[in-house]
């Protein structure tokens, strides 16, 4: 066993989205961070990024979306080389919730998931499967994990946190949504 759990060859940036102004939040994390605050990386740019580095498959999976998260993650697709540009959802009709931003969006995404799995257990009683992870995942070799819906409050009202990854961190997060992906196929 080693003394790191950080896989040797990952890399990783803090991605974050801050209120917007007056951000009490904002204004202390300049006055402590002070320079380290420009290394982290916006929210915005960090899915952006990821959808322009796709080549083959874009997965976004997010528990919620409404109309503001639909013109994003339309707009993500709609930027991204990759063939393959898939949605998973926690109730896949919210997107028809969403109106034309909504319309967009299932005009450019390929498949949308609804990863809401409802089987009766031995008493009887429903077993609801489900999720609450945001990840956007490009091919397999970048990845976003942190706690961005693809809602208006996520993008530009609500302190979000995650991590942009690249290397050997990226491998787990890729085995985990190709299994999530193959149960939709069985």
């Amino acid at each position: 066993m080693t003394d790191s759990l950080i896989a040797p060859l990952a890399r990783a940036r803090f991605v974050v989205t801050l209120p917007p102004e007056p951000s009490k939040v904002g204004r202390q994390l300049q006055r402590m961070a002070g320079a380290s605050f420009t290394t982290m990386t916006d929210t915005k740019d960090a899915f952006l990024h990821l959808a322009r580095r796709a080549q083959e498959r874009l997965v976004i999976m997010t528990p919620y979306i409404d109309s503001s998260g639909a013109n994003w993650a339309a707009h993500l697709f709609e930027r991204t080389r990759a063939l393959n540009k898939i949605l998973v959802l926690r109730g896949a009709d919210q997107v028809r919730a969403c109106g034309s931003s909504g319309d967009r969006l299932l005009k450019v995404a390929n498949r949308i998931y609804d990863y809401t799995l409802v089987e009766s257990r031995e008493d009887g009683q429903p077993s609801i499967e489900t999720f609450h992870a945001k990840i956007v995942l490009a091919d397999g070799v970048a990845a976003y994990v942190g706690s961005a819906n693809f809602l208006y409050r996520s993008r530009e009202t609500n302190l979000e946190c995650g991590f942009l990854m690249e290397g050997d961190a990226v491998a787990p997060v890729s085995v985990l949504v190709d299994a999530l992906l193959s149960v939709f196929s069985l």
